[in-house]
C-alpha cells in the first residue's frame, strides 16, 4: 500500500489531518488481541501511527500492554473506510 504522505499530496484527500484530528479515538483492529484498539498519535510525517489495546465491549480478552507502530493507511482503513 501507498503511505498515507504520498497519497495526500497526489489526491489532497487530507487522511492524515483525518487521523491527526482522530486521536484518542478507538476503532476496530484485526491485529490487536481485543480486536479494538485507541489511536494515540502520528508520526510528523504521517505514515505511522501509534495504538494501545483496548478492552472490547464483545469479549473478555485483556487488553495487552503497551504502544504498537502501524502503518497509518492501515489504521486509517479501520477507522474510516
Amino acid at each position: 500500500m501507498i503511505n498515507l504522505s504520498v497519497q495526500d499530496e497526489f489526491d489532497g484527500n487530507g487522511k492524515i489531518d483525518e487521523l491527526r484530528s482522530a486521536i484518542g479515538k478507538s476503532f476496530s483492529d484485526n491485529r490487536s488481541s481485543t480486536l479494538n484498539s485507541r489511536l494515540v498519535s502520528i508520526s510528523d510525517d504521517g505514515d505511522r501511527a501509534y495504538t494501545e489495546e483496548v478492552k472490547s465491549e464483545y469479549s473478555n480478552r485483556v487488553p495487552k500492554s503497551g504502544i504498537k507502530s502501524q502503518p497509518s493507511w492501515l489504521v486509517w482503513n479501520g477507522m474510516f473506510y
